[in-house]
């Protein structure tokens, strides 16, 4: 009803309505949980902005801005949403509010971190987590302020709301992780844009492009995978997002020694990098930088993946926790991953450092021992992200890293296996100087003598009784 009135009356019966217009639809913003309601109140409101003259839409505004910085939290979403709108509608005129606004967002942002971090129980489902439909509708608007104004996504106004949006990205509730993950791609297509633009191939000058960011940002997002995931539009942004950060981070930690590395970092840089260690479970990554006599590589699949330089060790430790989530997830995620190792494989000029470490994961799916059932879809992908990576390192290459992988997990297969074998008539084997003990007391003859090496006489169960 009210959007006909917006529409068809005239302008001048719109301003002398506009205020009474304008608040009965932001209650309903405010108050209303119907998800149809809503949409349509705020398309209600754009039209109602962009209708009425400048001087019935200064009180709008005064409105919305009061209402988003005042102390009534009930309002705080609405009024984010109607920020946004104004946005959209008055475009470079909303440039003289941005410092103002920029302030309360970043409050509400670290705000809904703080609820999550500090939070004394946990919450049945997501609805409930606080203030995450002001945080998300925040990160709405700033993505709208980041589209009209394209220079403000490098100032420094925005460099704390940058790292809360990090820290988002591995928050309980799915909407503002992936609209964290949104708009950390919107600032590597800007970071892209800018160097173009300015002939430049440094990363250096943007806030979110140093190796500590970027690594924290690379295993927030293999973080974010085991989390219930994503449609397919996010998939394609998770993986555009890994892809640029692991690019990113090898540009800027090539042919450096990790001691010497570790060593010029700043405590808070250091601390990011722990943090990533932390997150991935990468207590081997945390002893490389931080012992004093450097280990030289990294473990994988019961071979030893030599290291060379700190980004080797930084890269093939995401690329072994990725391959891990690709076999403990669905199927969105396990086809996450195998694009995005096809993607850094092409690209990566050192590609056979890391070869052994991707194709494990690849290898499983495609001889069928993943450990679980696999679509078909699925083992397809693998098998075409194979045959990218042997057009990448040469068919001798492959094959021989691939065969060392099937050697590998045959052995760890065989040593599962149950082992068998035969007690001889007379099994004793004591020694006279021992006559008493039943240590190694039993001589045995195995079925498979390959599967058991340098092991012929073994301990009795505990309930044994020799008999003399």
């Amino acid at each position: 009803m009210i959007h006909a009135i917006v529409v068809k009356f005239p302008r001048d019966v719109l301003d002398e309505q506009s205020k009474t217009f304008f608040l009965h639809l932001v209650a309903c913003l405010a108050n209303d949980n119907d998800d149809i309601v809503c949409s349509m109140s705020g398309a209600t409101i754009k039209k109602l902005i962009g209708s009425v003259s400048s001087s019935a839409l200064k009180p709008i505004l005064k409105y919305a801005l009061s209402w988003y910085s005042g102390d009534k939290q009930q309002l705080w979403a609405a009024a984010t949403q109607v920020l946004g709108l104004l946005i959209e509608v008055v475009k470079n005129e909303f440039l003289s509010h941005i410092d103002y606004i920029l302030p309360v967002t970043h409050c509400i942002l670290q705000s809904a971190i703080h609820v999550v971090t500090n939070r004394q129980k946990s919450f049945e489902s997501e609805s409930n987590l606080p203030l995450w439909k002001e945080a998300y509708y925040s990160l709405v608007m700033l993505g709208k302020i980041i589209h009209q104004f394209h220079d403000l996504c490098f100032t420094k106004e925005l460099e704390g709301i940058w790292e809360a949006i990090c820290e988002m990205l591995l928050h309980p509730h799915s909407w503002l992780r992936n609209k964290s993950g949104r708009l950390i791609a919107l600032y590597f297509a800007r970071v892209t844009d800018n160097n173009r633009e300015n002939h430049q191939s440094s990363l250096n000058s943007h806030f979110m492009m140093s190796p500590s960011r970027l690594y924290l940002i690379a295993t927030s997002l293999c973080c974010q995978l085991k989390m219930p995931l994503i449609d397919e539009v996010d998939s394609i942004l998770m993986t555009q997002n890994i892809v640029f950060a692991f690019f990113a981070l090898m540009r800027q930690t090539a042919s450096i020694d990790p001691s010497a590395f570790w060593s010029t970092l700043e405590q808070n840089k250091k601390n990011r990098f722990l943090k990533a260690f932390d997150l991935i479970n990468a207590r081997k990554g945390r002893m490389m930088f931080m012992s004093s006599s450097l280990t030289s590589s990294v473990c994988e699949g019961g071979s030893q993946v030599n290291v060379k330089n700190t980004q080797q060790i930084l890269v093939s430790l995401l690329l072994k926790k990725m391959g891990k989530i690709a076999l403990q997830t669905d199927a969105i995620q396990m086809e996450i991953v195998f694009n995005s190792f096809g993607k850094l494989m092409a690209q990566i000029e050192m590609s056979m450092d890391y070869a052994h470490i991707v194709l494990i994961p690849l290898y499983k799916v495609s001889e069928g021992f993943a450990g679980k059932v696999v679509a078909g879809n699925l083992k397809k992908l693998a098998e075409d992200t194979c045959g990218k990576i042997e057009n990448i390192i040469g068919t001798q290459n492959f094959v021989q890293v691939y065969n060392l992988i099937r050697k590998n997990l045959s052995l760890k297969r065989n040593k599962r296996k149950p082992k068998t074998g035969t007690l001889p008539q007379s099994p004793y084997a004591t020694d006279p100087a021992w006559s008493d003990s039943l240590w190694k007391i039993l001589q045995v003859t195995w079925d498979d003598p390959d599967l058991v090496t340098n092991t012929k006489r073994l301990n009795p169960p505990s309930n044994f009784l020799k008999v003399r």
